[in-house]
């Protein structure tokens, strides 16, 4: 999965906007087709925090 923070300039007309509370996240039209659920999960370690997406497609996989 690739991660991308700078937008300035990119086309993300395509892509599913999903927000919740002060973030906003960017899924690629590939995982909108293919997924049937997505979750992130923020995780707390000692060096800092981790974002994570959990995605379940119809075959009960996860990626």
């Amino acid at each position: 999965m690739a991660v991308d923070t700078y937008l300035k300039g990119k086309n993300t007309s395509q892509y599913r906007k999903v927000k919740q509370d002060d973030l906003m996240v960017l899924v690629a039209p590939t995982i909108v087709r293919q997924a049937e659920e997505l979750h992130l999960v923020a995780k707390k370690s000692l060096i800092g925090r981790k974002l994570m997406a959990v995605i379940y497609h119809p075959g009960n996989c996860e990626i």
